[in-house]
């Protein structure tokens, strides 16, 4: 009972919650096909070309008003 406690109060509300377990169940699934280097630096290549700055995700929304 005790325990049931603890953990409700690691999540600030179900979706939180749904989320989480979530997550942890695709890094579970990633842990047992792991990426090559040679995979894990084109992700890290492609995350870098494509991320956005907050200025620019700024000036986007800026556009779209």
């Amino acid at each position: 009972m005790r325990n049931s406690s603890l953990v409700a109060n690691l999540y600030i509300n179900d979706f939180h919650r749904q989320n989480s377990m979530a997550a942890q169940r695709e890094v579970q699934r990633m842990s047992l096909q792991p990426y090559s280097r040679e995979q894990m630096l084109q992700q890290i290549e492609e995350f870098r070309n494509h991320s956005t700055t907050k200025k620019s995700a700024n000036e986007e929304r800026r556009k779209k008003r």
